[in-house]
């Protein structure tokens, strides 16, 4: 015999709490997907690990593959490195916004100089994160970038 999950929430502005006895509640919505460009893999795999339990995450490693999936997959995100081997995260930006100028791109890189900044949001960027990353204010702009 199965036994279901009892879940537990408390009211917001009183100390009502329910009970739900019950399966767990599912979303029909699908959820949304992130593409991450980073030509290293173990930033690729701390995003990809922080953001998967929210979203379908991506990556690709240069330019070129993060371009191919743009247009095969078109992502409701990019979070993208600027400086890559190949094709840098510039020109990817540029293709992205020539492509789909909907598509939120927020870029990331270990610059902190601030001309850069304003240069990729200039260049149609949603915001820009530096390395290395603060998690809340990641989820942030992601929520932020996927709500407009």
């Amino acid at each position: 015999m199965m036994v279901s999950p009892v879940w537990i929430s408390a009211a917001a502005k009183s100390s009502i709490i329910s009970v739900y006895d019950g399966p767990v509640p599912q979303s029909d919505a699908p959820r949304r997907r992130i593409l991450v460009v980073d030509d290293e893999q173990d930033i690729i795999d701390i995003l990809q690990e922080h953001l998967a339990t929210t979203y379908d995450v991506t990556s690709a490693r240069d330019g070129r593959r993060a371009l191919e999936l743009v247009r095969a997959t078109r992502p409701d995100l990019i979070f993208l490195d600027i400086a890559m081997r190949g094709i840098d995260g510039m020109d990817v930006l540029k293709a992205v916004k020539d492509f789909d100028p909907t598509i939120p791109v927020i870029t990331i890189t270990a610059n902190t100089d601030t001309s850069l900044a304003a240069e990729v949001i200039k260049r149609g960027a949603f915001s820009y994160l530096p390395k290395p990353f603060d998690f809340r204010y990641l989820e942030h702009l992601a929520a932020s970038a996927l709500s407009r």
